[in-house]
């Protein structure tokens, strides 16, 4: 056991760029949901950016240094439930529900939920609109359009 232990860190070794691509490929099928909690953060901070020019509010490095923090946090609390997903909590949640890596992608959704909400409140500082209500209305138009087409549709047979 000594032996093939010595033999795996001789190699690793020597080889870090097998190394580092073995730890990579572990976190490839993640790769989409920490590709979107970032997005998202970025978004949050360009909005708030945009929200202090507008209400003309100091922009501080203070402030922007905690984008980074947040960005570490988010992306390694992903991390670390995508490896609770896989070690543990899979089998006994493939069990119940038939999604795999369920409560990565739940906290991604909640994570990304968080800087919509954030974004949101950006909005409705400097354009007096709440997006939700935006939405809202939006597709009730769609749903009139679509009842109003389907009406001349009719008509027209």
């Amino acid at each position: 056991m000594k032996n093939q232990l010595l033999i795996l860190l001789t190699t690793l070794q020597s080889k870090p760029l097998l190394m580092i691509s073995s730890i990579l490929s572990f976190f490839i099928p993640v790769g989409n949901i920490l590709i979107l909690v970032g997005c998202a953060i970025i978004l949050d901070t360009l909005t708030g950016i945009w929200k202090s020019i507008k209400t003309d509010q100091q922009i501080t490095s203070r402030k922007l240094s905690s984008v980074i923090s947040k960005m570490l946090l988010y992306q390694s609390t992903v991390l670390l439930f995508y490896m609770l997903d896989v070690f543990i909590l899979n089998e006994i949640v493939i069990a119940f529900f038939n999604v795999p890596l369920l409560t990565t992608k739940i906290l991604g959704l909640t994570l990304v939920s968080v800087e919509i909400v954030s974004i949101n409140e950006n909005y409705k500082k400097v354009m007096n609109v709440d997006l939700w209500s935006s939405l809202k209305n939006m597709l009730s138009r769609a749903k009139e359009i679509k009842t109003d087409i389907s009406k001349v549709n009719e008509k027209n047979r």
